[in-house]
Formats: C-alpha cells, sequence, structure tokens
C-alpha cells in the first residue's frame, strides 16, 4: 500500500467538536461519527489507519464565520494536516479573504452549496470564482445530495459544466465521486469534464461496478481518495478502494500522487 494522502476530513475546534458532531447527525439519525471531530481524534484515526496526510474543510454556514475559521485554520499542525480555508459566497470582501489565504500558503477553500444556501452557477458568483481562479485557489465542492433538509438541486452535472466553461483555468473537485447519491446521473452527464472528483462518503453507498464505470470514464488522472471523516472511517475507505479492479499505478494515483500534485508537494 502506497502512503495514503485523504482529501477529504472536517475537524472542529475542541470545545465545538461534542455539539458540532450531534447538531450534524440530528440530520442524518442513521449515521455515525468515527472520531470525535477533533484534531487529536483525527490524527489517532491517520495513525490507526496508515494515512500521511488529511485535508481538512471547513465550511463557514454564515459570512461572519469566515475569518475566525480561516484564522484557526491557518494554525494547523502541517506536519499531518494540509489546512483548506473557507469562504462564504455572500462575503462582502472576498479578494482580501483569498489574499489571507494565499498570504498563509492555504491552496484551497471548501464551498458546500447546499449547506450555503446557492447554485454554484448562479451568474451573482462568477465574481467570486474569477477572484479564485485569479490567486489559483483549488475549490473542493460538495457535489449531489446531503442527508440534510436540502433541496439537492444546488450543485448538479450541468452546473459544474457551465463553470468548466466559464473558468477553464479553475481548479475544481466534485467530492462524492462527482455527486453524492446522483452516480446515475454523474455516469451519464458528467464525466470527461476537466474535473476532479474525490472519493468521499461511497463505501457502503456506491455500487462498485457503477463506480468502476465512472472512474473509467472520468480518468483515474482525475480521481483522488478522500474518507470524509468523521462521518466515514479512514481505514474502511481505504480498504474498499483498494479492493477495487485498478492497477497497481491507479491507485498510486488515486491514493498519493494525484494530490501531490494538486498541491505541489
Amino acid at each position: 500500500m502506497v502512503s495514503v494522502i485523504d482529501f477529504h476530513t472536517h475537524i472542529f475546534p475542541d470545545h465545538l467538536a461534542p455539539r458540532a458532531i450531534a447538531t450534524l447527525l440530528e440530520n442524518a439519525p442513521k449515521d455515525r461519527n468515527f472520531t470525535d471531530g477533533t484534531v487529536s481524534g483525527l490524527h489517532d484515526s491517520m495513525i490507526k489507519n496508515g494515512i500521511a496526510l488529511s485535508v481538512t474543510l471547513p465550511i463557514a454556514t454564515k459570512k461572519e464565520q469566515v475569518a475566525v475559521i480561516n484564522s484557526q485554520q491557518a494554525q494547523s499542525d502541517r506536519s499531518f494536516i494540509i489546512p483548506f480555508g473557507t469562504i462564504h459566497p455572500e462575503s462582502e470582501n472576498i479578494a482580501a479573504e483569498v489574499e489571507f489565504l494565499t498570504s498563509h500558503n492555504i491552496a484551497g477553500i471548501k464551498l458546500h452549496p447546499e449547506y450555503q444556501n446557492f447554485h454554484l452557477d448562479d451568474h451573482r458568483y462568477f465574481p467570486m470564482y474569477d477572484i479564485l481562479q485569479s490567486a489559483g485557489i483549488i475549490i473542493v465542492f460538495h457535489a449531489g445530495k446531503d442527508p440534510g433538509p436540502f433541496t439537492g438541486d444546488h450543485a448538479l452535472p450541468p452546473a459544474f459544466r457551465t463553470l468548466r466553461r466559464e473558468f477553464p483555468r479553475l481548479t475544481m473537485i466534485a467530492a462524492h465521486m462527482g455527486g453524492w447519491r446522483i452516480w446515475d446521473r454523474v455516469a451519464e452527464e458528467f464525466c470527461g469534464e476537466d474535473i476532479y472528483f474525490d472519493t468521499s462518503a461511497v463505501y457502503g453507498l456506491l455500487d462498485k461496478e457503477l463506480f468502476m464505470r465512472i472512474a473509467r470514464r472520468q480518468g483515474c488522472e482525475r480521481l483522488v481518495f478522500g474518507s470524509d471523516s468523521p462521518w466515514f472511517d479512514q481505514g474502511e475507505a481505504v480498504t474498499w478502494i483498494d479492493s477495487l479492479p485498478f492497477s497497481s499505478g491507479e491507485k498510486e494515483m488515486i491514493f498519493r500522487t494525484n494530490a501531490e500534485t494538486l498541491l505541489s508537494l
């Protein structure tokens, strides 16, 4: 097994983690958490499961949260964490927020169109994408549905295709293998776009044959491993991907080298 970079994890400040875990599980009562949501909990999981580095993806559900979250991320222990930042589409000064990220060597952000209640191809947010593209910021998008009280229509394949045409230099990752629980649509409507997919939150939910069909149509050079810890177990996620009929070279791309390229490691 090659050393693994997990491109999709979540942590919370120690004092907020219990409440955050409990609140988020209210939206998905059949789910569970595999760590306690803290930095130390993630680190323990990484050591146990052979994860070399984890990308942490915070989400600002209110614009007032952005500066605090980004400041916290900038203080991350980078011996095992690659911190991403956050932007809220309704923020007044996105350029200043992006400048903070780049000045603190934060390579990307997470946008969650369901939690942040915006359609990712809404023209009102094109200036934001232009700033992010110019700064070379990676965007990890939640894609598809979400196990909460949401419409599930904010980040669908046609919207991603629109962004690809409008912002050809924008580095985009569509999480959850291109669209959580809309994988038939992903296979038919999305594959082939120059957009990365991460593998987070799929084991136990996505049929292996359909996963492989998406992977082959998209190309392993555009896949990065992700678990969605703490909601999915890092070790089980690794084992599931490792069980699929990829070559050793393809697994190396998915587990490590594609992420290294994206992150300039």
